[in-house]
């Protein structure tokens, strides 16, 4: 995704929440605030082993893994076959919990924040947060996080997305994703080419 497609998803994302009733959410915040106090003892350890093993158990515990799944197959989703999903969805769920690893990893020794919330719908709200213990300057001084928050029919809240300024994680690997399919011919050879593209990655 080059920089005027971020600019365009950024955008529309922001079109698209102000276009809804700005309404804050509390439970979100606290759920949100909740997960980063989790991981700041994992961010604040030296060694990048027990660290990383930190953060997968918190992705384990409050990412829904199933929902990002299907959403970065974007149309192909309504085409994936049984067969496939027994392999695509334990192969994804490596692979995505490498990436939120490695994002988390990167606000290491830092403290993340909870700073506000917006409701895009009654069960999708996006809350904002910051590196609080960052100094004017600073590499994160100005950067927002964001965490994408779902609200399934039980009423039990996950995260389905990340992102900062504005580029969200699962954005850009549903864009690879779908490329990938679409170059190979589309559903069911291209999700077939996508599994072991992302066997590749996982076995790296």
């Amino acid at each position: 995704m080059n920089f005027i497609q971020k600019a365009a998803v950024a955008v529309l994302l922001a079109v698209t929440v102000a276009a809804s009733p700005a309404f804050a959410n509390d439970a979100a915040e606290q759920f949100v605030q909740k997960v980063l106090d989790e991981a700041q003892p994992y961010l604040e350890l030296e060694d990048e082993q027990a660290q990383l093993d930190g953060i997968a158990t918190l992705v384990d515990k409050y990412v829904d893994m199933r929902h990002i799944g299907y959403f970065v197959l974007g149309k192909s989703a309504r085409q994936i076959t049984s067969e496939q999903k027994e392999e695509y969805f334990p192969l994804f769920e490596d692979y995505a919990r490498s990436i939120y690893q490695e994002a988390l990893t990167r606000y290491s020794g830092e403290r993340l924040a909870v700073t506000g919330s917006v409701d895009r719908s009654e069960k999708n709200i996006f809350v904002q947060s910051k590196v609080a213990n960052a100094k004017p300057g600073d590499e994160y001084a100005d950067t927002l996080i964001e965490w994408w928050v779902h609200v399934n029919n039980d009423g039990e809240m996950r995260i389905v997305d990340a992102g900062a300024d504005g580029i969200f994680l699962s954005i850009e690997q549903q864009e690879t994703f779908t490329s990938i399919i679409a170059d190979n011919g589309g559903p069911p050879a291209g999700i077939d080419a996508l599994i072991e593209n992302i066997r590749e990655k996982v076995d790296d």
